[in-house]
């Protein structure tokens, strides 16, 4: 078996689409991640946008806002 060294040696040579398809791979077989807001969470933050409480922004200016872009 590979040890965890030469496993995330292998995978920064992977593809961005691969490492994200195996991150997700990850996150579904650990019970412990989290799964998402839930659709109680949902329905606020619906109302929340709608009822103008909390302003929508753009996808760049989340990365931006998180030191991504």
């Amino acid at each position: 078996m590979a040890t965890l060294i030469e496993i995330q040696r292998d995978v920064g040579q992977l593809s961005e689409e691969d490492r994200l398809g195996l991150a997700a791979h990850l996150l579904a077989i650990d019970r412990s991640a989290p799964l998402g807001p839930d659709d109680d969470e949902i329905d606020q933050r619906d109302e929340n946008m709608d009822s103008g409480v909390v302003t929508p922004i753009s996808p760049e200016e989340f990365l931006r806002q998180v030191g991504r872009s």
